[in-house]
């Protein structure tokens, strides 16, 4: 769904309750047409194998779901981690450097944390996130071309640590941010949410339909069904999309922390 909205990205947010909506509507009409059925036959049977397996398929799809936004989740939240700390040791570690070198590191070090933490904030389409991804692309190169620099122009009495200690950690800070960069776009293919949407509704349908076609309506049931699955939705879309749905502050606190270590 992230690339069939490609040019709405700000929409991301509705679409747990997007799927919601398509749930009801579609349990009401399986709840209706039952009802239709029940007036126009004398006998209506519901093959439970059938409903069974879909209603399996759809739990399936639906935990693979869950399972690979967590995964994902997990892997931004550990790469983001890796660049704070990255960026904090290359900070720490330009004492090394001749001071005019030194100050003029550090900040190509901030300015670099700076377009880090705004890539995500008031993007409204692909072309949004491609334009400040290419920012933070350009600002990392030019912070490794600064800071490679400044270790050849080290003094004496520290070019030892700056080539020790100072250039692998420029390296690794390079590698983390070029790893977020190639994973800013990383999701599921479309099909997949496409798949779940048809699911989800199907099994709906069903549920629906057999509700009626049984006598067996209890909407307390169906609405606390409808809750859960709701939130459900919510908590997959939150974990694939974090920049969507989290507060800016929460997801970059550990950039947030650094920065204020500063003062």
């Amino acid at each position: 769904m992230y690339y069939t909205l490609g040019n709405h990205i700000d929409l991301l947010p509705y679409a747990p309750y997007f799927f919601l909506a398509s749930i009801i509507v579609f349990l009401l009409a399986g709840w209706l047409f039952g009802r239709y059925r029940l007036r126009s036959s004398s006998t209506v049977i519901v093959r439970d194998s059938l409903a069974t397996a879909i209603f399996g398929l759809t739990a399936l799809v639906l935990g693979f779901s869950f399972s690979g936004a967590n995964e994902h989740f997990d892997n931004r939240i550990q790469l983001l981690r890796k660049q704070a700390a990255s960026v904090r040791q290359v900070y720490e570690s330009t004492k090394y450097l001749n001071p005019m070198d030194r100050a003029a590191t550090q900040a190509a070090l901030i300015r670099l944390v700076d377009i880090r933490m705004a890539a995500f904030q008031n993007i409204k389409k692909m072309d949004d996130l491609s334009d400040n991804l290419d920012k933070l692309s350009d600002q990392l190169a030019k912070t490794n071309e600064a800071v490679t620099l400044a270790i050849n122009r080290s003094p004496a009495t520290t070019k030892l640590l700056a080539d020790q200690i100072l250039k692998p950690q420029l390296s690794n800070l390079v590698s983390d941010i070029g790893d977020g960069i190639l994973n800013a776009k990383r999701h599921p293919p479309a099909i997949i949410d496409h798949y779940l949407l048809l699911l989800l509704s199907v099994a709906a349908l069903l549920t629906g339909y057999a509700m009626a076609a049984k006598k067996e309506e209890d909407w307390f049931l169906t609405a606390l069904y409808m809750c859960v699955m709701g939130f459900t939705l919510y908590v997959i879309f939150s974990l694939e999309y974090p920049n969507l749905f989290f507060p800016t502050e929460q997801f970059n606190q550990d950039f947030i922390r650094f920065k204020d270590s500063l003062h």
